[in-house]
């Protein structure tokens, strides 16, 4: 009886987390696209692209400020190239 409660809980556990993980990449995706309907933002980091020798250092700096992952800002990059 308690192991079948602990791998129930273990088997919630891994579902939560997978529902989580699906829940914060659609979330990642949606800011993105937010972003990149903002002419601001599309300004600013074409403006930092220009200026910068590396992207690399453009890549880092999306990543920092809008927290969106490493993949995700080298996107925005690539589409804003």
């Amino acid at each position: 009886m308690n192991q079948t409660v602990y791998i129930l809980i273990l088997v919630s556990l891994l579902i939560l987390f997978l529902i989580n993980k699906y829940e914060r990449e659609k979330l990642q995706k949606i800011l993105q696209e937010q972003l990149l309907k903002d002419e601001t933002f599309k300004a600013s980091i074409k403006a930092q692209i220009q200026t910068t020798e590396n992207i690399n250092d453009v890549i880092h700096a999306i990543n920092k400020d809008y927290r969106l992952g490493l993949l995700l800002s080298k996107e925005i990059t690539d589409q804003l190239k």
